[in-house]
């Protein structure tokens, strides 16, 4: 991550805030004019989205907050995984962050990858801890691996500050059942207290330079004294489940800390590799000071610095020498020669100068090296390690510590004897090392190889910058063939139908495509196409299938025969290999049926008894493209006002999930049932299910995923 010691100088100049569905938008204005939420010196101007639904806001759109309706429900909760952004606050009446604030702010170094901030009253009822962990995976700030033991211990860290923090429940003493009860009572009425229920609580996460991860949750009750050796056995409780809550957590966690006199738990985990953190550039470190060079070298410095203390400089800008006829990229390069003793400085200009090298630049120490680097478009530099000042170690790792320069090859040049010196200044970042005396045909064959390799590298990224600019722009036509919640709410409305959909590609380009079509007052059509494959190939076919499904008008009323149409055409289209799975169906409000025809798809699934049964329909055919004499039956059932009808990708029955197991029928059904029996179950159906799709899967997918459902209005 880039560092900067100016942060101010990054500011957005508006800071995007979302207003999440009944979120209040007076709670959220005052947070956000105030200190609570960013820091004094960040006053840009604020400006709101509110979105009704998580799929109103614009993926492609990063928000610096959103808040969260006031006692935050599952499916809002949804919105840590699928939502760009890293700060989520319940705009609840009475939220007062105190001592907490401001959210936005290092603790020290990198800003949160995640925080989450929650009122007693939401919190208790929520699992957050599941919802968390499945965020960070996704935000690719943990690895999978390490994601079941984290979870563990952010639940029962969380529920420990909650419960004895939050609520000041105190569970001391031997739990008896009788017990058990009157603490039952006791959350009950400490949860509709103000003075508890209304109280914030902090879950926060930000990935480390190692691959590990930090969690912080902090609480707003009256804390606990820590022992001076954080002996967990003598903690106060440690006979109670608070005691035992936190000796499990120590045994699950790199490192445990308490802060804020006990209202704040602090846990580290170790990871397994370097970790990606999606902060954005306001989330960076402060450059840490860097070591000095030790002692000895700095008596070796100053004796040959004394040799030269006279000497003029021979040139501070680069050498105006006349380049040669015909000069290539490689002699055009720049090179910074840093040195602080003249004569050497001027011995390698000499042998850059006689091989046609003609845009030299000179320092006399660490420090100017470092700003001629920032001030030219330095191609080399060529840096003796003993100088006064910063020495060559400290440039190296000055250097590197800013992702600007972390590939610019710095060969550097000593007489030190030691292996001691030579291994150390690889260490801190040198890309080759020469001896002194230097050897002419040596030095030039190694700067020539190492500016051969940048301009290659060079060319390699503006060949994938060209390449992923070009990749975004069929990404984005590609998302406008799939419908927006703004779209396909109003038309669901117009046929008493409650609509949600959820839609993500597996990589740049995908082969999903889902759509809607009115026919008449009374019929709507739906259709979801699975292209095999995905990427480029996958994303060209989707563009060909769309410009073709609206070509045969006549067949539109009948499935089967619509089917047998498209199949005509992409059979001409596409190559020998390239095929596509597809359910195109009518829903009928008039006459309550459902007609429908499918070419190897997914089996639809028709709930019925407000969620109690559940049918998967036929989804056999052959596949479209595959031969042109295809036949597709149209098939029918009914369509009550308690019925749904959820049409999916194969991505969401033949993922692997974290056991191992695949979603099969009888767990996806005792899915959707689960989720239609808890309160509030029918509302948003398809991002319900979604959200328990992320939780049991791999952050990365296989395949496209696709997700949509259609209910009755009086279902929903």
């Amino acid at each position: 991550m880039p560092a900067s010691a100016d942060l101010t100088a990054q500011m957005p100049l508006f800071h995007r805030v979302a207003i999440a569905g009944s979120a209040d938008l007076r709670t959220a204005q005052r947070i956000t004019a105030g200190p609570d939420l960013f820091t004094p010196d960040n006053d840009a101007e604020v400006r709101f989205l509110h979105g009704s639904g998580i799929e109103d806001f614009p993926r492609d759109v990063r928000f610096q907050a959103c808040f969260l309706p006031s006692l935050v429900t599952p499916d809002w909760l949804g919105a840590l995984t699928r939502l760009n952004c890293n700060y989520f606050i319940e705009a609840y009446e009475g939220l007062d962050l105190g001592d907490l604030s401001p959210l936005r702010r290092p603790y020290p170094g990198p800003q949160w990858d995640l925080l989450a901030c929650l009122s007693t009253q939401s919190a208790y009822h929520l699992p957050i801890a599941r919802k968390f962990v499945t965020a960070l995976r996704r935000r690719n700030v943990l690895d999978d691996k390490i994601a079941p033991t984290l979870e563990i211990a952010v639940q029962e860290a969380f529920s420990n500050s909650l419960l004895h923090g939050n609520m000041e429940i105190d569970t001391s003493g031997h739990l008896s059942m009788e017990k058990f009860h009157a603490l039952e009572q006791k959350t009950r009425d400490r949860l509709a207290d103000t003075t508890y229920g209304r109280r914030a609580i902090i879950l926060a996460a930000r990935g480390l330079n190692d691959g590990g991860v930090e969690i912080f949750i902090h609480d707003q009750g009256r804390g606990f004294a820590i022992p001076a050796k954080t002996d967990l056995a003598t903690m106060p409780g440690g006979e109670s489940t608070f005691g035992r809550g936190l000796s499990l957590i120590k045994t699950l966690c790199h490192d445990l800390k308490f802060e804020r006199e006990g209202r704040t738990i602090r846990m580290r985990f170790s990871g397994t590799g370097a970790q990606i953190s999606l902060s954005n550039s306001l989330e960076t470190a402060q450059p840490r000071p860097l070591p000095r060079a030790a002692d000895k070298e700095r008596s070796q410095m100053s004796a040959r610095s004394s040799l030269s203390a006279s000497a003029a400089e021979p040139a501070a800008s680069p050498v105006e020498d006349s380049p040669q006829d015909t000069p290539d990229e490689v002699h055009q390069a720049h090179i910074l020669i840093a040195d602080d003793t003249m004569i050497s400085r001027e011995i390698v200009a000499s042998y850059l100068r006689a091989a046609g090298f003609t845009n030299l630049l000179f320092a006399r120490d660490g420090n100017d090296a470092i700003e001629q680097v920032h001030r030219h478009q330095v191609d080399l530099l060529i840096l003796d390690i003993i100088m006064p000042g910063m020495d060559g170690y400290d440039v190296c790792k000055e250097l590197r510590s800013d992702p600007a320069y972390i590939d610019l090859p710095i060969i550097a040049q000593t007489a030190l004897e030691e292996n001691e010196g030579r291994t150390r200044i690889f260490q801190d970042g040198a890309t080759d090392l020469i001896l002194k005396p230097l050897n002419k045909s040596e030095l030039l064959a190694r700067v020539k190889i190492h500016l051969e390799h940048r301009i290659l590298v060079k060319q390699l990224r503006a060949y994938r910058d060209r390449t992923q600019s070009e990749l975004i722009l069929a990404h984005d036509m590609q998302e406008m063939l799939i419908p927006r919640p703004d779209y396909y709410r109003p038309i669901g409305r117009d046929y008493g139908l409650s609509i949600s959909a959820a839609f993500q590609m597996s990589s740049e380009l995908g082969g999903d495509m889902w759509g809607l079509a009115p026919l008449d007052k009374d019929r709507l059509a739906v259709y979801l196409v699975d292209f095999a494959g995905h990427g480029i190939g996958a994303a060209l076919n989707t563009f060909r299938l769309h410009s073709l499904m609206w070509s045969d008008g006549d067949v539109l009323n009948d499935p089967g025969a619509y089917l047998a149409a498209l199949n005509v055409h992409l059979k001409r289209l596409l190559p020998v290999g390239q095929y596509a799975t597809m359910m195109y169906g009518i829903i009928d409000r008039k006459n309550a049926r459902f007609q429908y025809a499918c070419a190897a798809s997914t089996a639809p699934i028709i709930g019925r008894n407000h969620g109690q049964s559940f049918e998967f329909l036929d989804g056999s055919g052959v596949p479209l493209g595959v031969t042109a004499d295809a036949h597709y039956d149209t098939r029918e059932t009914a369509f009550t006002d308690d019925c749904f009808l959820m049409l999916y990708s194969d991505a969401l029955i033949e993922t692997p999930l974290t056991d191992g197991n695949m979603l099969d029928p009888d767990r996806l059904c005792d899915v959707l049932r689960n989720i239609m029996t808890r309160p509030g179950g029918n509302s948003d159906l398809a991002s319900q299910v979604t959200d328990y799709f992320y939780d049991h899967t791999p952050r990365e997918l296989g395949d496209d995923f696709t997700l949509v459902t259609l209910q009755s209005q009086r279902e929903a």
